[in-house]
């Protein structure tokens, strides 16, 4: 890497050269019976040029193709890409790689998979289900001309666990997702029996306002609303609607959201980010107050703040090496007033436990709108689940619902984000929220 950021040098005033090599293995099995494996590695190089006020950038799959160096000052002198400064601030350690993931071989992963899928069997053989593990690997290095110099290991496992309705279309879903083997326990899979039979007693709701539980898998199409409002992109362009609101009270007391890339063995954790930043616990809200919010290096000093290590090359539905570094979230973890989860459902009256939406990357996300149709929902009477709720919508405006939390739960589960895992959150408690019925 060395001695392609010398012979970039001295074409340009300034330079960064990235690598990433990853390799996945997946292995999937449904109904007891294996539906595939699959396995992809990747070398990637990519390269930031600066000269003068202009940024040029170039990818290629090896060190050695010193044609990225022509094309990226061909993009520079044809795209308009504002030139930024490289970090140099050291890197502490962060626990991100396991030792039994990296060595972990293909029919270690076989077994693994269908040890849940006949856990399952075991416990309800009539039901259809499936299992699903996905190891990755990863190297990532970065060197610039301001003297940084880093590099990372990276290991992560995910499993995504369901069950099937008579029609074949998912009934329940459980994801796991870090950088060590998940515990998958009897009592998670039990309670996945429990909610797919519900689903065999269809309720319907009228327009209403009720208590409502996001469990912690669906918390994260509310938060992509959340970090729309506190993204330094958006809030350098002024149209976050909290831009002007750091230290003002915006949610309830009782629920703290941070983003914390230093999480030992999280899902997204990492040393630094794609800017060479170093990875950082960054407070968002603490007692629903704002407190921060995410800045990559080139919004700094836009914004007057420090960067907070999100810088990532990556968007809203891709993680490719062409993407340009973007502000995401890292590992997002909610907290709060502490409630055991059973007690919170057995404390509602009249309310609904939703465990699955659709469109939740639709409508105005930066302003905190959603309206999303609910695809896995359980109406709860008198503190008991008494049926899947069909044919109804949930929609309103993250600014005003997140007033309304009322409890966070203790058992966390893995976020998701459309296409990514986002962090961690219990189940939350939301007082009131409008439900849109038949």
């Amino acid at each position: 890497m060395k001695t392609l950021l010398e012979k970039i040098l001295k074409v340009c005033d300034h330079a960064e050269v990235y690598s990433r090599i990853m390799f996945s293995t997946s292995v999937s099995v449904q109904a007891g019976e294996m539906q595939g494996i699959e396995s992809e590695k990747k070398t990637e190089v990519a390269i930031r040029i600066v000269k003068g006020d202009k940024m040029g950038a170039a990818v290629a799959t090896n060190l050695d193709d010193e044609s990225i160096i022509e094309r990226a000052l061909i993009s520079l002198e044809n795209q308009k890409s504002e030139a930024v400064e490289f970090p140099n601030e050291s890197v502490e350690n962060v626990i991100c790689s396991s030792d039994q993931v990296k060595n972990m071989n293909t029919q270690e992963l076989v077994r693994l998979t269908f040890d849940v899928s006949d856990r399952l069997k075991t416990f309800a053989p009539e039901i259809t289900s499936g299992v699903e593990f996905v190891k990755t690997v990863k190297n990532v290095k970065m060197i610039n001309s301001s003297g940084f110099e880093g590099e990372y290991d990276y290991t992560n496992i995910a499993a995504q666990i369901y069950t099937l309705n008579e029609q074949g279309f998912y009934s329940t879903i459980k994801e796991y997702s870090g950088s060590d083997l998940p515990e998958i326990k009897d009592d998670h899979l039990l309670n996945m029996i429990e909610l797919h039979k519900l689903g065999n007693h269809m309720v319907t709701l009228e327009n209403e306002k009720m208590p409502v539980v996001f469990s912690g898998n669906v918390m994260g199409s509310l938060m992509l609303r959340v970090l729309g409002g506190v993204n330094g992109g958006n809030v350098s362009k002024s149209i976050s609607p909290v831009g002007d609101k750091l230290g003002q009270k915006l949610f309830s007391e009782k629920i703290t959201i941070r983003d914390d890339a230093t999480m030992s063995m999280g899902c997204n954790s990492y040393a630094f980010d794609d800017e060479g930043t170093p990875a950082q616990n960054t407070v968002i809200y603490e007692n629903g107050v704002l407190k921060n919010f995410l800045v990559s290096s080139g919004q700094s000093k836009k914004l007057g703040r420090k960067p907070t290590g999100n810088a990532q090359k990556r968007t809203l539905f891709s993680k490719e090496i062409e993407d340009s570094p973007s502000v995401f979230d890292t590992n997002i973890i909610i907290e709060g007033h502490s409630i055991p989860d059973q007690e919170i459902i057995g404390g509602i009256k009249r309310g609904l436990f939703i465990t699955g939406v659709m469109g939740a990357h639709t409508g105005n996300i930066n302003q905190g709108d959603f309206s999303m149709n609910i695809s896995s929902g359980f109406l709860i009477e008198n503190g008991k689940m008494i049926g899947k709720v069909k044919g109804a919508m949930i929609a309103g405006n993250i600014y005003d619902l997140f007033k309304n939390v009322e409890a966070i739960g203790t058992e966390k589960e893995v976020m998701r984000s459309i296409f990514y895992t986002m962090g961690y959150s219990p189940m939350v408690l939301f007082s009131e929220a409008n439900i849109v019925g038949r």
